[in-house]
């Protein structure tokens, strides 16, 4: 089941606060981020040793509704976090998925 998801981080890395993405196989993907395995900026963002979560998936078709949510450049918006009004209020996948550790 594709997933478009948001992953929130701690702190920011110079201007980057979030990290949108897709994926066919959600907690694939996330171990992938988490063993720097994945995107470029998850991997400065491990090194950094900065904390990151993903608080937020949207079951999706294609990559469509990703494009759309990263050209509008406002990931807080979408965040549960930075936006308390979305908190409980939001669907996570990842939250009910089994666990990779590491």
């Amino acid at each position: 089941m594709p997933h478009v998801y948001l992953i929130h981080f701690e702190e920011k890395l110079h201007h980057a606060g979030h990290y949108l993405g897709y994926s066919r196989i959600l907690t694939t993907r996330i171990w992938l981020h988490k063993t720097n395995q994945g995107a470029k900026l998850l991997k400065a963002v491990n090194e950094a040793g900065i904390p990151w979560q993903v608080v937020r998936t949207w079951v999706v078709d294609d990559q469509e509704l990703e494009r759309m949510l990263k050209n509008q450049k406002n990931s807080p918006r979408f965040c549960p976090i930075c936006n308390p009004a979305l908190a409980g209020k939001v669907e996570n996948h990842y939250r009910e998925a089994p666990v990779f550790t590491l």
